[in-house]
């Protein structure tokens, strides 16, 4: 989950009461050591993620401090060949006939973007569509550790595109 820098603890608070409006009891929040950045475990984060969605829908005024919630399928050190064979477990989830795209998002990497992207896209084999793919392979860097995740393009929620949807 991501906050404005200096409001990760409200948004942490207000992400715990969503979660509890949802039925999840069990949620465990920590700040990362990178501003705006809050690490989640929730049980059902699949579930958690359509009810937050038709919560911003519903009242769109009543989140404040959250601006984007991703789903990380794993967390792997931040060295390639460990990036991709956490993508090579997680590409069945990109059908036969799909389209992906492979977008980085890093914070103190220390591998240049077109690098991973060469690499990840060895191990998936798919077409590629950069402007509207089915499927989104996310590659969140922090350091030593990467969050490594195969997303439909919905499934990454931003609070402020629901909010001006609504």
């Amino acid at each position: 989950m991501t906050s404005s820098k200096g409001l990760e603890a409200k948004a942490s608070a207000e992400f715990k009461e969503i979660a509890l409006l949802s039925g999840i009891r069990k949620v465990t929040i920590d700040r990362s050591a990178y501003d705006g950045i809050i690490e989640v475990d929730v049980e059902d984060p699949k579930a958690l993620l359509s009810f937050i969605t038709d919560f911003v829908r519903s009242e769109p005024f009543k989140v404040r401090f959250i601006l984007r919630v991703i789903p990380v399928d794993r967390v792997v050190d931040t060295k390639v060949g460990d990036i991709v064979k956490a993508v090579k477990e997680l590409a069945s989830a990109i059908g036969p006939g799909e389209t992906f795209r492979i977008t980085i998002e890093a914070r103190e990497s220390p591998y240049q973007d077109r690098q991973l992207i060469d690499a990840i896209a060895d191990a998936v084999d798919r077409k590629v569509n950069l402007d509207s793919p089915d499927k989104i392979v996310l590659l969140e860097i922090f350091g030593e550790y990467s969050g490594v995740s195969v997303l439909s393009p919905h499934d990454i929620v931003s609070i402020q595109k629901l909010k001006r949807a609504a």
